[in-house]
Parts: structure tokens; C-alpha cells; sequence
């Protein structure tokens, strides 16, 4: 039954093509695909399965899925978050004439993620990996009439692209070292590599570090949330940017044993410190939140890299409810307030529900006890416990985490002294806020399903690097909670006016990184630029010399050419000349 899981959505998507004019039925056909993939996941086999694609002499190339404990894990969070998507979709995304062409998207989409959670070998992960960015691009340029869309899809795909290349570098290295392009294998077989394995894994990570926005590629993400919001909460919780996490994940031996686990700690620990800067100054609503992936997904490398593997793979999988709940919330004030401007955003409280179920996202983000976000923050603080450094750092993280999420709160919530958002939010689709209180229980319940269900265990026990202790626990309520306060006193305003002369917002604008970082790739792309015209330059230069070469030797052969005329007395003539002047140089010689 595996396979038909991946089929079902791909199936749906050709479907819907073939709809015709039939648009009001594509959210029902996705809908149905994505539960059909999740009634079907019960019935899926376990362990890993190998196919032979082709064989050329020695070489074979087999294909290879996995339904490991880790598999296990991503394949749920995709398919529960999935049909979550399809369902908030039904309601968000109202413009008929785009309604075919967004569900194909999305479910091809889906299907790629779904690949990418089965792969067991490289040749698998890079099909999804590649059908991934591809789609990712569709979706993140969906609106083509919108020129901000177009470059955003642009920027995207080009960074990603670089991974990708580094990527399939890697592939080819390690088909080389481990006659294998399976994950066993080379798991396996690492101590054989010896120090050839360290630039393939060097390039791996750079593939991670491009699909998962870490330092210095992690500016895309931020541009991407010019895609359709459903669009957004996929992308952050359960596809696309935890790929490259994910991988880390499953080849961890093999990054350790290159000796790239404190490389792997720095780069994480400077994308926290510029995601968290960007996330306290961005007035984007769906900006702060895609900043607030970027930090989290820095963290989940940090602990993974400091050997917390089972504290990173819990926030990975309950990081899934709460940031796409956050996203689904983002999306209500869109769409009521038609501004995606935090500062021109109002009304939230107007909708009981939605104002419920998005505080349950931010309590989860913040690190409030008993939701999932305050057991990651613990299990990361409890992971560096014997490192005072590193634990300060963690806990300056924990406090203005808080802070800049509850400011995202507060600034949603003043009242705007006009109508519209009252009244818009007020008459939102039940599709909308039923799937956001779902994911507002899974925001709740994440831990408790996370530790019971045996997943604990499976991707390494609790002695991974996951204590949860007294002293830890009131460590992180009371920076949370400070950071909360601090939000509040400083952006709980009871109109949308006065927070246009809110110093603090001038005083952190200057240390706004989206700018110097857009700037920074500014001046690379530039000094890239400048080397291809110079370039150009030279290869102009060059056709010239190869021309002028080519013009003097056809000129010298035209030439040539008249003596060989084909008289005989011609030639009798020059015969007689030559020995003429050979003559005279004896003679004078």
C-alpha cells in the first residue's frame, strides 16, 4: 500500500487537470486524495524495500524506500497536516479561476514531500528533492500577476539551486567511495570512507543549508511568503524547509564522522541570532512567522549536531502544529483586513475562536506550559544544561522568542477604530477556524502523543539528550513569561494610530538583518555579475584574435593561390628566378 499513498494525490492532481471548467469540485477531489492518503497509511509496510532501476556493467542503481521509525514520523506529520491544508484551503482561497490550477500545485506538492519522507536511498531523495523545489517555485510565484511573487520565486529557486547542484555532487562522490547510494550502506560502511568522506558531506550540508534557510541562504524564506498563505503553512511545517533537518537527521553518523557536527553548531547558532533580529523588527504578518522557522529550524541542527537528538526530532514534530496553526491565524487577518501590514492589522479579538486557537499557536511558540513548544524549549535548555554558555544563549533565545511572538499578538489584536476587520472576522469560513482549532489541540496534546505513542523511543530513548527536569521547567515559565510581559507593555495599544510613533520600533530597525543580508547578496550577485562581463569581454576579445588569424590566413592563401596558376612556363620562370637570386648569394656570400 505505500506506493498508493504517494499515487493518490499525484492521481487527484491529473484529475483535476482534466476537470476542465469544473473548479468548485478541485478542493473536494483534494481534499478526498489527501484522506484517502491517510486512511491508507495503516495499511503501510514497515522497513525498507529496494527496486532495481538499471544496471550498466558494475554499476547498479537501485531505488529504495524506507518506512523507518524517522520516516514513520515525517510521513504522519505531511498527511495529518496535508488534508489540514486542503480543508483551510476550501475556505481561503475564494478566486475561482485560480482554484484548478492551486490544487494541482498543492497536491504535486504533497506528493513530492511524501516521496522525500519514503526515500532510502540518495537517487530517491534527490527525485522528491528536485520535484520539491520545483513545485515550492510554482507555488511561491502562484500569484504571476504580482511582480514582488515572481521575484521571490525567482530568489528561491536560485538559492535552493545551489543546493541542489552541491547535492548532486555529493551523490556522485559517495556512489564513488561506497560502490552504494543507500542510506544503510553508506551508514554503515563509513569507517571504510575514511577522510574521503568529508567534502560529499561538506556538500550535503550545503544542500541543507539551502533547502532549510540556514546561514547564509536563509533570506529565500522570508521573500517566499508572497505565495497563497496555505501555501506558507505547508512550506514551514511539515515540507520543503524541514527537509534538509530531516536529512541531517537520518545521516547523522555521517556528518559526525566528517567532523562537522561544531561547523553544523555555529552555522545554526548564527542563523538563530539573525532570524530572531529580523522576527523583532518585521511588520510583515507572515514575515515574522517565516523568521521564526528559520530560528527554530537553526535550533533543531544545534541540538541534533550537540548530540539532543530525541530534543530535536520532538521539536521537529510539534513545531508542525503550532507553526501551521500560527500561519492559519496569519491568514484569518489577511483576509479580513485585506493588509498583510501588522501595523494596519485589527480586530483579532472580534472572532472568539480564532482569537482562542491563535493563542494557543503563540502560548506554543512562546514556550507556555503544558503545550508542546515550553517541552522543546526544555528539552533543548536541559540538552546544555552542563554548558553555562551555551545555556545562557538558549535562554536569551527562549526570553525574546516570547517577546517578538507576543508582540506578533498584541499588534493583531488593538482595535482599529473602523469596522471592516470586526465585521470580516466575524464572518469567516468554518473551514478555516475548524482546522485552526484542530491544530490547536495538536498544539495542546503534541507532547503527550509525541511520548506515548512509543516515537520517543523509536528515534532513540530518552537518554538522546531530553530530561525534563524541575529546575528547567520554571527556568524557561519565567523567561517566557518575562519576554510576554515586555511585548505587552510595549505594543498592547488600544489603537492601530499610536503605534506609528512606538520608539522602539525606530530603535530596532536599525538592526533589521533582512536588509543587510538582501544587501549583502546584492553586492555578491554584482561582483558575479562583474566577473561574467569580464568574461564576455575576454571571449569577444579572443573571437577577434581567432578572426583576424583566420582573415590574414585566408588573405595569405589567396595569394599563394596565384602562383598556382597551372602554367608550366610560370613555374619555368620562378624556377629561374629562384636560382638567380640563390646565385648571387653564393656569390656574394
Amino acid at each position: 500500500m505505500t506506493p498508493f499513498i504517494i499515487l493518490a494525490p499525484l492521481i487527484a492532481a491529473i484529475l483535476i487537470i482534466a476537470l476542465n471548467k469544473s473548479y468548485k469540485n478541485a478542493k473536494y477531489v483534494a481534499i478526498g486524495a489527501s484522506a484517502l492518503s491517510l486512511a491508507l497509511y495503516p495499511l503501510a509496510g514497515s522497513g525498507v524495500q529496494s527496486t532495481t532501476w538499471f544496471s550498466i556493467g558494475k554499476l547498479s542503481l537501485t531505488l529504495t524506500t524506507s518506512v523507518m521509525p524517522l520516516n514513520a514520523l515525517l510521513l504522519q506529520i505531511v498527511l495529518v497536516i496535508g488534508i489540514l491544508i486542503m480543508v483551510y484551503s476550501a475556505g481561503f482561497m475564494d478566486l475561482p479561476s485560480e482554484q484548478r490550477r492551486y490544487y494541482t500545485e498543492m497536491l504535486a506538492f504533497e506528493a513530492a514531500m511524501l516521496t522525500f519522507a519514503m526515500a532510502g536511498d540518495f537517487i530517491v531523495l534527490f527525485i522528491a528533492w528536485s520535484f520539491l523545489s520545483l513545485t515550492s517555485y510554482m507555488l511561491i510565484g502562484f500569484w504571476y500577476d504580482r511582480e514582488k511573487a515572481i521575484a521571490a520565486a525567482r530568489k528561491a529557486i536560485t538559492i535552493v539551486f545551489i543546493g541542489d547542484i552541491a547535492l548532486l555532487a555529493s551523490i556522485v562522490m559517495f556512489q564513488n567511495i561506497f560502490g552504494s547510494l543507500q542510506f544503510s550502506t553508506i551508514i554503515s560502511g563509513i569507517a571504510s570512507g575514511g577522510n574521503a568522506i568529508v567534502l560529499p558531506a561538506a556538500l550535503l550540508f550545503v544542500a541543507v543549508m539551502a533547502k532549510s534557510a540556514q546561514f547564509p541562504l536563509q533570506e529565500w524564506l522570508a521573500d517566499a511568503m508572497e505565495g497563497p498563505t496555505p501555501v506558507s503553512a505547508y512550506l514551514h511545517s511539515s515540507t520543503m524547509v524541514k527537509a534538509g533537518v530531516f536529512v541531517t537527521f537520518v545521516l547523522l553518523p555521517l556528518f559526525q564522522a566528517a567532523g562537522m557536527l561544531q561547523a553544523i553548531v555555529i552555522i545554526g547558532a548564527v542563523t538563530v541570532a539573525i532570524a530572531i533580529f529580523a522576527a523583532t523588527t518585521e511588520n510583515h504578518i507572515k514575515r515574522v512567522l517565516a523568521y521564526s522557522t528559520v530560528e527554530e529550524l537553526g535550533l533543531m541542527l544545534i541540538a541534533v549536531a550537540s548530540n539532543a537528538l530525541l530534543a530535536a526530532v520532538y521539536f521537529f514534530f510539534t513545531q508542525s502544529f503550532y507553526k501551521a496553526l500560527l500561519f492559519f491565524s496569519a491568514g484569518g487577518s489577511i483576509k479580513a483586513n485585506g493588509s498583510e501590514d501588522l501595523r494596519d492589522v485589527a480586530g483579532l479579538k472580534n472572532n472568539r475562536l480564532l482569537y482562542i486557537t491563535t493563542l494557543f499557536g503563540v502560548l506554543s511558540l512562546a514556550g507556555f506550559i503544558p503545550f508542546g513548544g515550553f517541552f522543546a524549549n526544555v528539552g533543548l535548555d536541559s540538552a546544555f544544561s552542563t554548558n553555562l554558555i551555551a545555556y545562557a544563549l538558549i535562554s536569551i533565545v527562549s526570553l525574546t522568542t516570547s517577546f517578538y511572538i507576543f508582540r506578533w499578538l498584541f499588534l493583531q489584536t488593538k482595535k482599529s477604530g473602523g469596522k471592516r476587520g470586526e465585521l470580516n472576522h466575524a464572518a469567516m469560513p468554518r473551514s478555516m477556524t475548524y482546522s485552526m482549532a484542530i491544530l490547536a489541540f495538536g498544539a495542546l496534546a503534541s507532547s503527550v502523543v509525541f511520548f506515548t505513542s512509543g516515537l520517543s523511543q523509536a528515534v532513540g530513548g530518552t537518554s538522546a539528550g531530553m530530561n525534563l527536569t524541575l529546575m528547567h521547567a520554571v527556568i524557561e515559565t519565567v523567561l517566557v513569561t518575562a519576554g510576554a510581559v515586555a511585548g505587552y507593555a510595549i505594543y498592547r495599544q488600544k489603537k492601530a494610530s499610536r503605534l506609528k510613533n512606538v520608539q522602539p520600533e525606530r530603535l530596532m530597525h536599525a538592526v533589521y538583518t533582512a536588509t543587510i543580508v538582501n544587501a549583502a547578496y546584492t553586492h555578491i550577485a554584482g561582483f558575479v555579475e562583474a566577473i561574467a562581463v569580464a568574461m564576455e569581454y575576454l571571449d569577444i576579445k579572443l573571437n577577434s584574435l581567432f578572426d583576424w588569424f583566420g582573415h590574414v590566413t585566408i588573405r595569405a592563401a589567396g595569394g599563394a593561390r596565384r602562383f598556382a596558376s597551372g602554367s608550366i612556363n610560370a613555374y619555368v620562370a620562378l624556377f629561374a628566378i629562384g636560382m638567380l637570386v640563390l646565385v648571387i648569394v653564393m656569390v656574394t656570400a
